[in-house]
Protein backbone atom coordinates (compact mmCIF):
# COMPACT_ATOMS: atom_id res chain seq x y z
CA UNK A 1 0.00 0.00 0.00
CA UNK A 2 1.26 3.43 -0.47
CA UNK A 3 -0.30 7.27 0.71
CA UNK A 4 -2.00 8.59 -2.36
CA UNK A 5 0.37 11.33 -3.81
CA UNK A 6 -0.77 14.74 -2.41
CA UNK A 7 -2.79 13.60 0.22
CA UNK A 8 -0.91 14.77 3.28
CA UNK A 9 -1.32 15.21 7.35
CA UNK A 10 -1.92 18.73 8.31
CA UNK A 11 -2.83 20.10 12.29
CA UNK A 12 -5.42 22.07 12.80
CA UNK A 13 -5.30 23.22 16.57
CA UNK A 14 -5.14 19.61 18.76
CA UNK A 15 -6.90 17.78 15.65
CA UNK A 16 -4.58 16.12 13.02
CA UNK A 17 -6.21 15.57 9.50
CA UNK A 18 -5.40 13.87 6.00
CA UNK A 19 -6.45 16.48 3.19
CA UNK A 20 -5.61 17.13 -0.08
CA UNK A 21 -2.61 19.32 -1.62
CA UNK A 22 -3.84 19.94 -4.93
CA UNK A 23 -6.95 21.50 -6.74
CA UNK A 24 -7.47 18.20 -8.52
CA UNK A 25 -7.85 16.08 -5.65
CA UNK A 26 -10.07 18.01 -3.54
CA UNK A 27 -12.88 16.00 -2.45
CA UNK A 28 -14.77 17.14 1.01
CA UNK A 29 -15.66 13.42 1.52
CA UNK A 30 -11.43 12.36 1.67
CA UNK A 31 -11.07 14.76 4.80
CA UNK A 32 -9.96 12.16 7.13
CA UNK A 33 -9.44 13.16 10.82
CA UNK A 34 -7.07 11.20 13.09
CA UNK A 35 -6.58 10.12 16.37
CA UNK A 36 -3.56 10.55 18.34
CA UNK A 37 -1.86 6.56 17.39
CA UNK A 38 -3.43 7.30 13.64
CA UNK A 39 -1.51 10.65 13.28
CA UNK A 40 1.44 8.97 14.61
CA UNK A 41 1.49 6.69 12.20
CA UNK A 42 0.80 8.47 9.11
CA UNK A 43 3.91 10.13 9.76
CA UNK A 44 5.74 7.37 10.95
CA UNK A 45 5.19 5.27 7.46
CA UNK A 46 6.20 8.45 5.73
CA UNK A 47 6.55 8.60 1.99
CA UNK A 48 7.83 4.52 1.31
CA UNK A 49 5.29 1.63 0.83
CA UNK A 50 3.66 -0.06 3.74
CA UNK A 51 1.41 -2.87 4.42
CA UNK A 52 -0.33 -4.15 7.41
CA UNK A 53 2.72 -5.64 9.17
CA UNK A 54 4.60 -2.22 9.01
CA UNK A 55 1.74 -0.51 10.41
CA UNK A 56 1.63 -3.01 13.16
CA UNK A 57 5.54 -2.47 13.84
CA UNK A 58 4.68 0.85 13.99
CA UNK A 59 2.22 0.35 16.48
CA UNK A 60 3.78 -1.86 18.90
CA UNK A 61 7.37 -0.03 19.27
CA UNK A 62 4.98 3.22 20.02
CA UNK A 63 3.04 1.83 22.35
CA UNK A 64 2.67 -1.44 24.85
CA UNK A 65 0.33 -3.22 23.08
CA UNK A 66 0.66 -6.99 21.89
CA UNK A 67 1.04 -8.27 18.25
CA UNK A 68 -1.96 -9.74 17.88
CA UNK A 69 -3.84 -6.57 18.74
CA UNK A 70 -1.67 -4.40 16.42
CA UNK A 71 -1.97 -6.57 13.93
CA UNK A 72 -5.50 -6.21 14.30
CA UNK A 73 -5.95 -2.65 14.61
CA UNK A 74 -3.38 -2.28 12.18
CA UNK A 75 -5.90 -3.87 9.74
CA UNK A 76 -8.76 -1.95 10.26
CA UNK A 77 -7.05 1.23 10.43
CA UNK A 78 -5.72 0.62 6.61
CA UNK A 79 -9.54 -0.71 6.19
CA UNK A 80 -10.39 3.09 6.45
CA UNK A 81 -7.49 4.88 5.03
CA UNK A 82 -8.27 2.90 1.82
CA UNK A 83 -12.42 3.27 2.34
CA UNK A 84 -11.51 7.21 2.63
CA UNK A 85 -9.44 6.91 -0.84
CA UNK A 86 -6.35 8.45 1.18
CA UNK A 87 -4.15 5.12 0.44
CA UNK A 88 -4.32 2.71 -2.34
CA UNK A 89 -3.00 -0.90 -2.84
Amino acid sequence: MKKINGMTMRRLGTEAVVVAESQELVDFDRIVSLNRSAAYVWEALGSDDFDVDTIARQLMERYEVEEDTARKDAAALADVWLAAGIIEK
